[in-house]
């Protein structure tokens, strides 16, 4: 009977590893998790995160498309002139842009034209079909009747 406990006693040894080995590697998950995190919620790349998830998802680019060949592409370039009008009165100093010191106009024009084109970028793949399975079918209106 002694002999069986001490098997019983040799035998939960490699037991133990395992379980330290799996709490080890659950411990490097938590840190990686944690150094994941603490960079997507960092300031520049949530918003940016944020800002592509609403152009790709929550946007209908086929019916946008049809607006901005129809002459929307106008109305996208004044909001994109009044954004850097407005956020140059609000934060009128210049910073170091690419490595170059610009005007504050130029700074600012150069982040909406990023933003502008993260979110035609954002377009692009939604209208070749990559997220068909996440984006619901756009829904057709049927024609009001304005045959006059």
């Amino acid at each position: 009977m002694i002999g069986m406990i001490e098997a019983g006693v040799v035998e939960l040894a490699p037991l133990e590893n395992l379980v330290d080995a799996v709490g080890q590697i659950l411990l490097g998950l938590k840190q990686i998790l944690t150094v994941l995190a603490t960079e997507v919620f960092s300031a520049p790349v949530l918003p940016i995160l944020v800002w592509s998830l609403f152009w790709l998802f929550a946007v209908d680019w086929t019916r946008l498309r049809q607006i901005i060949l129809k002459g929307g592409w106008l109305g996208v370039v004044l909001v994109g002139v009044v954004m850097v009008i407005i956020w140059q009165q609000v934060v009128p100093e210049a910073e170091v842009v690419l490595g170059l010191e610009v005007n504050g106009y130029i700074e600012k024009m150069v982040y909406v034209t990023a933003l502008f084109t993260v979110m035609f970028v954002c377009g692009a793949i939604q209208l070749t079909g990559c997220c068909a399975r996440c984006c619901p079918a756009p829904v057709t209106e049927p024609d009001a009747g304005h045959d006059h």
